[in-house]
């Protein structure tokens, strides 16, 4: 899917990946309370951090909803 309708699931409560991403566990999260969207890794090691747009991320429509089970609880990560 678009990013836009990827913005949607976010503006819910859900995690948001691009399939390119899969390998590393990385997603996108939507914190109450924060006007940015933040970019979380699993692998090789958790982090967490603002997550920067760019024009790929725009054209792309390979985003996908991410299984929380896979996550790392978000007030953790933040």
């Amino acid at each position: 899917m678009k990013f836009e309708e990827a913005a949607k699931y976010l503006e819910k409560g859900d995690y948001v990946q691009r399939a390119s991403w899969s390998s590393t566990g990385e997603y996108i999260v939507a914190l109450p309370g924060i006007p940015h969207y933040w970019k979380i890794t699993t692998q090789p090691q958790q982090n967490a951090g603002i997550w920067v747009f760019t024009r790929e991320d725009y054209l792309a429509d390979d985003f996908e909803v991410f299984p929380k089970v896979n996550s790392v609880p978000c007030e953790d990560a933040a």
